[in-house]
């Protein structure tokens, strides 16, 4: 069976449907570790399709319990995510941010969670706080997207404003220097005038 790349979803669409073939999905943890598992069940919050064995991480972590399992047979596919080039995880951890502080008014990942807000009285998953549904979703991603787009051209401009003033800033002593000579030279011309 044909793979459309490690840690995606292997899926066969229809148009390549062969008779007697099984869709199959694999477990996208243990294709990270270079292991072919196949997937039991989908995790929206986790964004990903897990094996049973690796899905139990729900039942220890206290903030996972609430995330949404599927059987990964009642998903046709995996939902289309949108590239936010990291404006969507945490610098720290490189995780996805998938809880919200309260208390420090502050998105977390699920390290971040447990390991710097634990004594916060009110972490919790970001889909509650926003009460977003898919589109909305989307939506934030797209607007954080031009955000990021509009950040990026500042730093452009600022760059660009920057390379200038430090070219201005080298001719200055050029336009001193000049505007010496051009003094000495009228005072030298004046002093031949007066005799």
């Amino acid at each position: 069976m044909a793979e459309k790349g490690s840690g995606n979803m292997e899926n066969n669409s229809a148009d390549d449907a062969v008779p007697g073939r099984i869709e199959q999905v694999m477990c996208q943890p243990c294709s990270s570790k270079d292991k072919q598992r196949e997937a039991d069940v989908f995790c929206s919050s986790c964004d990903e399709f897990q094996c049973l064995d690796c899905s139990n991480i729900h039942e220890t972590y206290a903030f996972m319990k609430n995330h949404k399992l599927v059987n990964a047979k009642d998903i046709k596919e995996k939902p289309v995510s949108f590239d936010m080039k990291g404006l969507d995880q945490c610098e720290q951890h490189h995780k996805v941010f998938e809880f919200f502080c309260e208390d420090e008014n502050q998105l977390c990942c699920s390290t971040c969670a447990i390991v710097d807000h634990r004594k916060c009285h009110s972490v919790v998953e970001i889909q509650m706080v926003v009460g977003r549904s898919a589109s909305a979703s989307s939506e934030v991603k797209v607007k954080l997207q031009e955000v990021r787009e509009k950040a990026e051209k500042i730093v452009k401009y600022t760059k660009s404003s920057k390379e200038q003033l430090d070219q201005d800033v080298k001719e200055v002593p050029l336009t001193i220097r000049r505007m010496r000579d051009n003094v000495m030279k009228m005072f030298d011309d004046f002093g031949s005038f007066r005799c």
